[in-house]
């Protein structure tokens, strides 16, 4: 018979079954100098305990005098058996700790994709980035060398370099024509920080947020670790409704609306304009800020329409802080991101930044200064909008088997990554082993916050004849008929 051991306010089980008191009296010492008991906790009712373990309550009783005996535990008349409150040395319980953290571990699901990721073959599409032969490797080697270190090897500026600041107001202009003063700009170390700052600086626990449904902040557990609790905002093909975000706010006046209006992840919708107008006219009834999220503000498809403004410029920037980012136009590993809002806003967020990592490393900062100051730099992301068409293209194509599923999908025009509904009763979590099983990884519906049923898939990291291949293995994955 198994042994019981508490865990996480609960019995788990335990391989090895104490038979005698010495055995049983062993069990509790290390328990307690684990931390499992922690001082002043009180053990098990002794008929209790011999219950969950098979055993006669008096080897319970007699183990129970025995700890006492040796200093550990003290008894109460008519309340129990305690572990004496002035031990020291004992092992914290650090289950106990991580339980009540306020950032949580990996939920399963996204435990079981990011595992996936190390078990699968060479078919990853559950990954956020551009694949790695779109990186401007060259460039940056040759930016790299004429870098002066003795001007960036000290602690930054409380914002971020200036130079870069001053790089982000240029491609600002250049890319969405929005003017802006670089005191207005906070350097973070990618989007993702920047999220984080926004959450930690400008929210508390209880406050409602407003976000789309499905969403990648769902993935991120970026509220619900400090207690913010979520609205979410129903989509269609072309994002948000306005109409279900006016009923939202009249019924639940949430705190702040948070939006990826363009090339959303993971549907790959982007916000029409005149919805766009309708969100600006409603929360500026309200009085309600804004976070916008355009991470993928770059990578549009060459011969797609161009994006209708961002509510960054739509608003004229008073009731919006704008979120952007280097990483996905250059490369994951170049963790770049920045806040653009209001001054007094991001003075505020520079200094929760600092007490946090005292900046991102001016070297990193330096070096992506130079790619947005270069004269090549429209025509790189030029040449990755024409790549991107390229490799859409041939990921649409390829998935042309998975009509035989009645799968729906829309081509996208930006962002990186196709949205199916492959539909059918199998649970997401069932169909990730099954595509692990034949080395594919992909990114399941219900880690946004979708149901059962729908997949976000990656197009740019692979070649077209990767992708091919790797989507006829997921397609026979994904229906059941394992190719192994």
């Amino acid at each position: 018979m198994p042994i019981y051991r508490p865990f996480f306010g609960r019995m788990c089980v335990m391989s090895n079954q104490p038979r005698t008191v010495r055995e049983l009296v062993e069990w509790l010492v290390s328990s307690i100098h684990e931390g499992v008991w922690l001082p002043a906790t009180r053990l098990p009712p002794e008929r209790n305990l011999a219950e969950q373990l098979g055993l006669n309550r008096s080897t319970v009783a007699t183990a129970y005098l025995e700890l006492q005996a040796r200093g550990l535990v003290e008894r109460r008349q008519g309340s129990g058996t305690y572990v004496r409150g002035d031990l020291w040395g004992i092992t914290p319980d650090w289950p106990r700790y991580m339980e009540r953290a306020a950032f949580r571990p990996l939920a399963p699901l996204a435990r079981q994709i990011e595992e996936s990721r190390q078990r699968a073959g060479g078919w990853d599409f559950s990954e956020g980035d551009i694949g790695s032969d779109f990186w401007p490797v060259s460039t940056l080697q040759r930016l790299l060398a004429d870098v002066e270190l003795k001007k960036v090897l000290g602690y930054e500026k409380q914002l971020g370099l200036p130079s870069l600041r001053e790089a982000v107001g240029l491609e600002m202009k250049r890319h969405l024509d929005i003017d802006l003063d670089p005191e207005s700009v906070l350097i973070t170390a990618g989007a993702q920080q920047a999220l984080y700052l926004l959450a930690r600086g400008l929210l508390h626990p209880g406050d409602t947020i407003a976000i789309e449904k499905p969403s990648f902040y769902y993935s991120q557990a970026l509220f619900q670790s400090s207690g913010e609790r979520l609205l979410p905002i129903p989509m269609d093909g072309d994002g948000i409704m306005p109409d279900a975000l006016a009923h939202i706010i009249r019924n639940h006046r949430p705190s702040m609306v948070w939006l990826n209006p363009t090339y959303h992840n993971p549907t790959a919708s982007t916000l029409s304009l005149a919805r766009r107008q309708a969100v600006i006219a409603l929360c500026s009834t309200w009085n309600l800020p804004i976070v916008e999220d355009d991470a993928f503000a770059h990578l549009r498809v060459a011969g797609t329409p161009q994006a209708p403004p961002p509510l960054f410029r739509l608003a004229e920037q008073a009731s919006v802080l704008y979120v952007g980012s280097l990483s996905k136009i250059v490369a994951p590993g170049m963790r770049i991101g920045w806040i653009a809002g209001p001054r007094a806003i991001i003075t505020c967020l520079g200094e929760i930044r600092r007490q946090i990592d005292a900046g991102t490393p001016s070297l990193v900062q330096a070096l992506a200064a130079g790619p947005l100051t270069s004269p090549a730099w429209p025509s790189h992301v030029e040449a990755v909008s024409h790549a991107l068409r390229n490799r859409r293209d041939a990921f649409h194509r390829a998935l042309s088997g998975f009509a035989d599923l009645r799968a729906e999908w829309t081509p996208p025009e930006g962002g990186l990554h196709f949205w199916l509904n492959v539909g059918g009763s199998v649970p997401d979590h069932v169909r990730i082993k099954w595509a692990v099983d034949v080395g594919v990884t992909y990114a399941p519906g219900r880690l946004y916050g979708a149901d059962d049923g729908f997949v976000r898939l990656n197009y740019a990291r692979l070649s077209p004849g990767q992708a091919a291949v790797g989507l006829a293995r997921l397609k026979d994955a994904i229906n059941g008929d394992l190719v192994l």
